[in-house]
């Protein structure tokens, strides 16, 4: 699947969405979207182990994927290359298998290619900056 039609199919209407590396924290760059996208219709569930349970954005935060309650069509990654092992892991074991999004900062050139390989859909960009850019108004 092109970029282009990655974004028309889930980035521009409402999809399910795993924020991996969820963070209570308003200073780090995934808290805008655990809010945001869901007062325009997407779900949204933060995912960190040390936060399971903590409510992040109005909604309670799983400590894996493993916990999501159904299938997902983005695992959006909040994690630096060293931490992602687990996250990858999970994430080929979903089904249907949901498109990795490396957000800048988390950037992994030997995982994304390793899941490329593997037939995942992967996009390395900023989900909220590419929103803006190519959704209309954000």
């Amino acid at each position: 699947m092109t970029f282009a039609a990655i974004v028309r199919k889930w980035v521009c209407v409402p999809s399910r969405v795993a924020l991996v590396g969820a963070s209570p924290r308003q200073d780090r760059p995934v808290s805008g979207l655990q809010t945001d996208p869901q007062s325009r219709g997407f779900a949204v569930y933060p995912v960190t182990p040390a936060y399971r349970g903590t409510s992040l954005g109005g909604v309670p935060c799983l400590g894996g994927l493993e916990d999501l309650p159904g299938p997902v069509d983005l695992v959006v990654l909040f994690l630096s290359p060293e931490k992602q092992a687990e996250a990858l892991h999970q994430v080929r074991r979903l089904s249907p298998t949901p498109v990795v999004w490396f957000q800048p900062g988390a950037e992994n050139p030997l995982g994304a290619e390793n899941l490329r390989r593997e037939g995942v859909e992967v996009v390395e960009d900023c989900i909220l900056a590419t929103h803006k850019r190519l959704c209309g108004k954000a």
